[in-house]
């Protein structure tokens, strides 16, 4: 007797067997799982090639595009951006979803070391990597105040960096826009061949006398003075 039958025959068992059927579909939909945040992996390639004391054009010319060229016929792309900024080209390959992002990687590479040789002699091997979607910061914070910027960055650095690394989900803290403290040494010829001393003596005693040491902090109920 087939299903269609007995559920002629006998509809009270139909009701019932529907019912149960409904029931179990009510109960699995409230307790299927949701991820507002889904990992995704994207098939990214970043291709960063650094040409020293080369402005924009240059790096244009003799760089981006002969590598944009290579790339181009790599089965996949979906599209490519790139940046010529002085001293860096940094090309970005964003690729459909179906592709697999260890090929697309190996692909790239063979592409990029056929032209090689055609790039300028002083130009660094460029580096190839994956670009990981999952890691890219979803915050961005502003710190402003009344203090010097050789103050912010020690409290971004001390204080603020480590309560936000503690904060539960927090995978990684990074700090841009950093300016550190650098100072300027101009030096005489006449005056070094004055004293009879070379640059390789200033630079020696600049390494010598430039020592720092861990100083600590100086903790108050309102307060934390380094």
């Amino acid at each position: 007797m087939k299903l269609p039958e007995i559920s002629i025959k006998r509809h009270v068992f139909a009701w019932m067997l529907s019912a149960v059927i409904v029931l179990f579909g009510m109960i699995s939909y409230q307790r299927i799982g949701i991820d507002r945040v889904p990992a995704i992996d994207f098939p990214i390639i970043m291709i960063n090639t650094t040409l020293k004391g080369a402005n924009p054009d240059v790096v244009d010319s003799s760089i981006t595009s002969i590598i944009e060229s290579a790339i181009n016929t790599t089965p996949g792309i979906e599209h490519i951006q790139s940046i010529s900024s002085p001293g860096v080209s940094t090309i970005t390959i964003t690729f459909a979803l179906n592709k697999n992002i260890d090929v697309a990687y190996n692909e790239v590479q063979a592409k990029v070391s056929q032209i090689i040789k055609r790039l300028p002699d002083d130009t660094d091997a460029p580096t190839i990597q994956k670009v990981d979607t999952n890691a890219q910061a979803v915050i961005w914070l502003a710190l402003t105040g009344d203090r010097t910027i050789q103050q912010l960055n020690l409290y971004a650095i001390n204080v603020l960096k480590k309560k936000l690394e503690t904060i539960n989900g927090v995978g990684e803290v990074t700090l841009g826009g950093r300016r550190d403290r650098v100072i300027r040494v101009t030096l005489s010829p006449d005056r070094m061949a004055a004293y009879k001393i070379t640059a390789s003596d200033l630079m020696n005693a600049f390494n010598r006398e430039h020592v720092q040491l861990p100083g600590g902090f100086l903790v108050s109920d309102q307060s934390e003075k380094l």
